[in-house]
């Protein structure tokens, strides 16, 4: 297996950005390859997606800072938060690891993620990955 060398991202609370931020959780993603969390050091082995599949790292967080009225950028993960997946014939259910991250390889289509109370649309491509962070709650930080 080939060793980790894709690109990194990491969530600020508002979006993934490109690199790594010192102390935060990044996920590796690598066309043709199931994305990877990875909260240090290290350089985790590789996995190839299964064929005719597109990867998806979903983070389910809370906003930790900003709110109605100033603006922030921290967040929390919801660790062991219960995750649906449903399109393409497919109905998954599946819960958050400890950083608040699911990593699947599924079919390509149009899915709905939900947690309880909230969902979000995801489009997933063949050999692709899609990062995509869904807000299970608003803490109130004002």
């Amino acid at each position: 297996m080939a060793r980790a060398a894709g690109n990194s991202y990491y969530f600020t609370g508002k979006e993934f950005l490109e690199g790594l931020s010192p102390g935060a959780v990044s996920v590796n993603v690598q066309e043709s390859y199931l994305p990877f969390v990875q909260a240090g050091g290290g350089n985790p082995k590789l996995a190839k997606l299964p064929e005719g599949t597109g990867g998806l790292a979903l983070l389910c967080y809370v906003q930790s800072a900003g709110g109605k009225f100033k603006s922030g950028n921290g967040y929390l993960p919801i660790s062991g938060a219960p995750v649906e997946i449903i399109g393409g014939g497919l109905k998954l259910a599946a819960r958050a690891d400890e950083h608040g991250y699911v990593v699947l390889a599924l079919p390509p289509g149009q899915y709905e993620v939900r947690l309880p109370g909230f969902s979000r649309k995801v489009k997933l491509e063949k050999g692709k990955n899609a990062l995509v962070a869904i807000r299970g709650g608003k803490r109130m930080v004002d």
